[in-house]
């Protein structure tokens, strides 16, 4: 099965009067949530779906536990987690912050070499995206292309609904939350986690 793609301007804002180049994106085959992934794995190779819960969130405890204490901590063949931090305010000098102004950034991962190069070669075919135009869509046809991308895919992420829509990151959470007081989809999950239903 391909991975389908299509190309994007850059769109640097400094160099408005430029033609940018173009860079390829995946067109997103939808979001697997946790219980379909889990599902899947059980299917693949005999595990039961609870035994294979419970593992990934033994694994996940342990990870948060190491990573807490400050270790990069490697999973299997997937890769090395490690956690980045940020300033609360820009600083020039250290006397000028002190450890409460310092918060976590990101948790990273960084793919295993072995795990990157399984990946390929990736069978690639460029399409254009049946979610975007030039711009982004207005309000009904967002509707549309979400309940669209439910009826085939069962859920959406915040991340893929912008991607669909072509839409930013405030209008999409607006939409969505307007589509939960409509009644329309549902929440489900909670902070990174959160993904979206029909109702």
């Amino acid at each position: 099965m391909s991975v389908y793609y299509d190309l994007y301007a850059s769109g640097n804002p400094q160099k408005k009067d430029e033609q940018q180049p173009l860079h390829a994106r995946v067109i997103p085959s939808g979001t697997l949530d946790a219980k379909k992934f889990i599902e899947l794995v059980s299917k693949s190779n005999g595990f039961s779906q609870a035994t294979i819960e419970g593992c990934l969130q033994a694994v996940t405890d342990e990870l948060q536990h190491w990573l807490k204490q400050g270790w990069i901590v490697e999973v299997g063949e997937l890769g090395h987690f490690s956690l980045s931090l940020k300033c609360g305010r820009p600083i020039m000098e250290k006397k000028e912050i002190r450890s409460p102004s310092i918060h976590l950034n990101k948790i990273n991962l960084r793919v295993n070499k072995k795990f990157r190069e399984s990946m390929e070669p990736l069978q690639l075919e460029r399409m254009e995206s049946p979610y975007r135009n030039d711009g982004s869509l207005d309000e009904d046809n967002c509707r549309t292309v979400l309940m669209q991308h439910l009826e085939k895919e069962g859920c959406v992420t915040r991340t893929d609904f912008m991607r669909l829509t072509g839409i930013n990151r405030d209008k999409a959470i607006g939409l969505l939350n307007k589509y939960i007081e409509e009644g329309m989809i549902r929440k489900y999950g909670g902070g990174k986690t959160v993904v979206y239903l029909k109702k």
